[in-house]
């Protein structure tokens, strides 16, 4: 993410948005630590990166109910529910963290077609 940032961000059309999780094993950081954590790889400054409150991915959230109802199934570990949306905030992509090829291809194409790179 931090290249993709730093290729696509910051005034260049992508808005990166991290949505922590205990959901599985409860691997993250307390909450409180999460942001300085987070710092370290991207400038979470609520403008191109957004860092929200802990949540359930599966569970009754809304954007990821949205997220989930544009590609269906449950997010089975943190780095699977890795999502694309356009500029409308319409889903284009689902991808896991093996497919990271995929996804940075299609946010070159989208990225392309809307004149930022």
């Amino acid at each position: 993410m931090a290249e993709w940032f730093r290729v696509a961000g910051e005034g260049a059309g992508l808005t990166i948005v991290l949505y922590p999780t205990d959901e599985f094993g409860e691997q993250e950081l307390p909450e409180a630590e999460i942001p300085a954590f987070v710092s370290g790889y991207l400038p979470v400054d609520g403008d191109s990166v957004h860092l929200m409150r802990k949540v359930e991915v599966n569970g009754d959230d809304p954007v990821w109910l949205f997220l989930r109802h544009s590609f269906p199934g449950e997010i089975e570990w943190n780095f699977d529910g890795l999502f694309l949306l356009d500029q409308e905030g319409v889903p284009v992509g689902r991808y896991r963290a093996s497919e990271l090829g995929r996804l940075d291809a299609d946010l070159k194409y989208l990225l392309t077609q809307s004149g930022w790179l």
